[in-house]
């Protein structure tokens, strides 16, 4: 019974060891002919390219797992061998994807992260315990560099009443923030830092995304936890939310995790580029239902015209017509029994062009110039095409008898505060 039970371990050992022999065998990649040629480099992931050595040329193929043996060639078509990755990166931002950038999402936030920022928001308060008046932190947000000449986009509401503003590095580094100006209609502020800036970014085009598109955000969560990043997909576009200091017309509707904080912060694609800044969450509806995952970023395709006319000009001179608005879509202009499917609904006229062009409560502006007024393309976005003293051409449909008419409109300057 000894004999046989060490013959028994004997032949166990060797199993084990043939079997180890094996498994490091299929876990290998690549392998060498006796003539000394390199070895194959690639790996078994389906979303990583490895380079070949200097001097060699790498393969445009992802990687894949074979069970051909080492040394056999793998016949892969030419489609599957130009099929990209689902995951590209064009940080160098020449238009032209190298198959050896970024393919995860961790190197696209280590690559974007040093441009995200804090910003404290400081007041002075009086009282008992600060007779001095020294400034006190009142709020924190989130921003981001859009230039290395130091200036960074955040949010209006970020940076309301600030007697000074402090600006925290993802390193941890904190220097002073001087307000360049801001857009309350907007949301949006723009801050400028001296010196060196750790990184920037650059904004990216909003008019081309579609729901489903997956985005990331990053920003300050309650001031505490800098530099955290979520990641979610575009629930919708062209949203309008009311009762906020943002934009209310044309807003990115997203389900990446924003809380208090992360005002300000920016929203990526995986290109690495901006298209949103994120100003508000939904978190309770009118009649106290709860809800999740509705946050929402104002479009770069805005941020751009307005954070370029704050650091042209320190301010945004926004054309005037005199009037508040309801945007109406096809569903709202069947409830209100309206001959028209979208448009501007007129519900309120103060002194002012409109007024002076005849226009009247319960009008439908359809088109400026032509440019119809849609979910797409809000009176506010049309507007922002021109300046104040260009003169327009209105066409309004007049539901009280049903006409169609045009007027000729003279754009005033929107009165500051509004």
């Amino acid at each position: 019974m000894t004999s046989r039970a060490a013959t028994l371990r004997a032949f166990a050992l060797t199993l084990v060891l043939i079997l180890t022999i094996g498994l490091l065998t299929a876990c290998s990649t690549g392998g060498g002919d006796d003539d000394g040629d390199d070895a194959d480099t690639s790996t078994a992931s389906p979303t990583a390219t490895v380079p070949a050595p200097e001097g060699e040329e790498t393969s445009n193929q992802p990687a894949t797992e074979t069970n051909e043996p080492v040394g056999q060639e793998t016949n892969v078509s030419e489609d599957d061998a130009n099929d990209d990755p689902i995951m590209i990166y064009d940080l160098d931002g020449d238009g032209q994807v190298d198959r050896a950038e970024l393919f995860s999402l961790a190197d696209l936030v280590e690559e974007v992260n040093p441009a995200v920022v804090t910003v404290i928001n400081q007041q002075e308060f009086g009282g008992f315990f600060n007779q001095q008046g020294d400034p006190q932190t009142a709020g924190t947000g989130t921003g981001f560099f859009i230039s290395e000449d130091g200036y960074l986009v955040t949010n209006y509401h970020v940076v309301e009443g600030s007697d000074e503003l402090r600006v925290i590095f993802a390193d941890g580094t904190e220097v002073d923030g001087e307000l360049v100006g801001t857009d309350p209609l907007t949301d949006l502020a723009v801050i400028k830092v001296d010196g060196e800036v750790p990184g920037y970014v650059e904004l990216g085009d909003s008019s081309e995304l579609r729901p489903g598109e997956r985005v990331i955000a990053i920003g300050s969560p309650l001031g505490a936890y800098s530099n955290t990043v979520t990641e979610g997909i575009v629930s919708g576009i062209g949203r309008r939310v009311s009762g906020t200091n943002a934009a209310i017309d044309n807003l990115i509707q997203h389900d990446a995790a924003i809380n208090p904080g992360n005002s300000g912060g920016p929203l990526f694609t995986l290109d690495g580029k901006v298209v949103g800044v994120n100003t508000l969450v939904v978190r309770q509806s009118g009649n106290g239902i709860s809800a999740e995952g509705l946050g929402f970023a104002i479009p770069s395709d805005t941020v751009l015209q307005v954070s370029q006319a704050i650091i042209e000009d320190g301010l945004v001179e926004r054309p005037y017509l005199g009037i508040t608005f309801q945007q109406i879509s096809p569903t709202a202009a069947a409830a209100l029994e309206i001959d028209v499917e979208t448009g501007a609904l007129v519900v309120e006229i103060q002194p002012g062009p409109a007024a002076d062009a005849g226009v009247e409560v319960n009008d439908v502006i359809t088109h400026i110039n032509g440019d119809e007024v849609n979910e797409d393309n809000t009176l506010t976005d049309l507007l922002f095409e021109y300046e104040p003293g260009d003169t327009v051409e209105l066409t309004v449909y007049r539901d009280s008898t049903g006409e169609t008419l045009t007027l000729d409109v003279t754009l005033g300057t929107r009165p500051e505060g509004l």
